[in-house]
């Protein structure tokens, strides 16, 4: 009896259940209202031993809307799939293109084999075939920066349709992968635009594809460090805009009232000068004042006074920040 014989390793079996019926998710009946990202509620995080009565914060911050970029309104994917028209599924998948005995098959066989039978992974394969020729130099370019592009479209355009309608809230997975999908195609789509900016143009157009440089992808290639979302730092900047809007209504409100005593203004100066005038003549000095200035004056001060009255010279002032303080009225009796 041989000791020294190993002995057989256990097989371990691993059998992945279904959930049951009552907690899968069901598919949307109305697809237009399906959000993939999660907004979150903004929360208001008060300083603690510091008093707003004491130290009055004009501004109000609230922390940014946090939105997953698989949402094809976020990562730039207009139009999706529909963009690249529709595959004839009639035809064979591509493994099947070059195949002498489906040549010589019959009807029968041949629509079995075709796209109409097979799975989706053969019809986005014939679809991404057909895209790239289109954007491909030559019939073996697999590696320019453009094939990648597209083919990373194809692919993300590919998840989006299958999040949207058949998990609308759920497989995180697939949504982690696709957001890395996106950054990854974001930075290529830098690095082309830096290389060659007339191909860059070309291919946000031929893919139909929305592309916003972020701070920290400047033109001139000066990085710029990226800044996180902090309340201190947002108040100032916030604080800096308010300030700033402050000081331009109080500056717009002043040059509203003084051209609104430009006409009070004009007349005085108009009595003025006719005083000086009559002086003059009575007392035969050389005139240094004219009957036309008098009535330059006049003229004036009315085209002012009509501008005034008319609706013309209201101006209706955009803030983003500061709001004018109104007093409330008091209807007690």
């Amino acid at each position: 009896m041989n000791f020294l014989r190993p002995h057989p390793l256990p097989v371990l079996t691993f059998v992945r259940y279904s959930r049951p019926p009552h907690r899968k998710l069901k598919k949307p009946e109305d697809l237009s209202s399906v959000v993939l990202g999660k907004r979150k509620p903004s929360l208001a995080y008060p300083k603690p031993g510091i008093s707003d009565k004491a130290l009055p914060i004009h501004v109000k911050w609230d922390r940014p809307v946090m939105m997953e970029t698989v949402n094809p309104q976020i990562s730039g994917d207009v139009g999706g799939l529909e963009h690249f028209g529709s595959v004839d599924l009639s035809q064979p998948p591509v493994k099947m293109e070059n195949s002498k005995a489906l040549e010589t098959a019959s009807e029968d066989v041949k629509r079995v084999l075709s796209l109409e039978f097979a799975r989706r992974k053969d019809v986005m394969e014939k679809l991404s075939k057909d895209v790239l020729k289109t954007v491909q130099k030559h019939p073996r370019d697999f590696d320019s920066l453009e094939v990648k592009i597209t083919m990373a479209t194809i692919k993300i355009r590919n998840l989006q349709h299958e999040l949207i309608h058949l998990y609308p809230y759920k497989n995180q997975p697939v949504k982690h992968v696709l957001t890395h999908k996106i950054s990854n195609r974001r930075k290529m789509l830098r690095v082309l635009r830096e290389q060659d900016y007339a191909k860059y143009e070309w291919l946000l157009e031929k893919l139909n594809l929305l592309y916003k440089p972020m701070p920290h992808d400047a033109p001139d290639g000066v990085m710029i460090p990226r800044q996180n979302v902090e309340r201190k730092a947002s108040t100032e900047r916030l604080t800096d805009l308010w300030c700033e809007e402050l000081r331009r209504h109080r500056l717009k409100a002043y040059q509203r009232q003084l051209v609104r005593e430009q006409p009070g203004f004009l007349h005085k100066k108009a009595d003025k000068l006719r005083m000086i005038l009559q002086e003059e003549r009575e007392l035969g000095l050389e005139q240094t004042v004219t009957q036309e200035e008098i009535e330059e004056c006049l003229k004036k001060a009315e085209e002012i006074q009509a501008k005034l009255d008319s609706e013309e010279y209201i101006e209706d002032e955009e803030y983003l920040i500061y709001k004018e303080e109104t007093k409330p009225t008091d209807h007690t009796y």
